[in-house]
């Protein structure tokens, strides 16, 4: 009875050292690695503007690729989401805006991406993903760390007809702040991650 016993404690003490610890955790969004805007819109009389900016800081490789999703109210995507790469001390403009735009169009702005989708009202939130599979590890000619949490980003809702609208808020990026602690009202908003 025994021997069958200190089996049991043997095998299930070996089965867990051979469980990986981050099993799970492929499963789960990681927020450390990802930049989130909770709004933007697009519809007949409106559009979205967004800039993301390569600041060339130290310890940042001076290539990042980056996945840009604007994920509908509903969860499902706006357009084919936007892959590319930004290098240091570039700019991107990428634009949301629905199908057949007037003057808003890849023919129209080359230089610029675009997420094209329906011309009905649509909205949601924006998911901003790395293309590393591990940015948070430096690049293997040992440049620098490929994190889109160290980019800058920007952006607007734009209202066509009275050319107007709102600025967008980016968690997780360069800029994002957020309140103290305490949540004293007589202290500032802290910055940076």
């Amino acid at each position: 009875m025994k021997t069958q016993k200190f089996l049991h404690i043997f095998f299930l003490a070996l089965f867990g050292s051979l469980w990986p610890n981050n099993f799970n955790s492929v499963w789960a969004y990681e927020n450390k690695s990802r930049v989130i805007s909770g709004y933007w819109q697009s519809d007949s009389k409106s559009y979205t503007f967004m800039s993301v900016t390569h600041a060339s800081l130290e310890g940042l490789a001076t290539q990042i690729g980056l996945v840009v999703n604007a994920i509908q109210s509903d969860k499902t995507a706006f357009g084919t989401a936007l892959t590319f790469t930004i290098s240091s001390r570039e700019t991107k403009r990428i634009f949301i805006t629905r199908t057949n735009h007037p003057f808003l169009s890849p023919t129209t702005i080359p230089t610029a991406a675009f997420i094209i989708g329906d011309s009905d009202f649509q909205h949601g939130h924006i998911r901003i993903d790395p293309v590393s599979s591990n940015p948070e590890v430096h690049t293997p000619s040992g440049s620098g760390f490929r994190d889109v949490t160290m980019l800058n980003f920007w952006g607007a809702v734009v209202i066509e007809a009275n050319t107007t609208g709102f600025a967008m808020e980016f968690i997780g990026d360069m800029h994002d702040s957020k309140a103290t602690s305490s949540m004293d009202n007589s202290v500032p908003v802290s910055g940076v991650n």
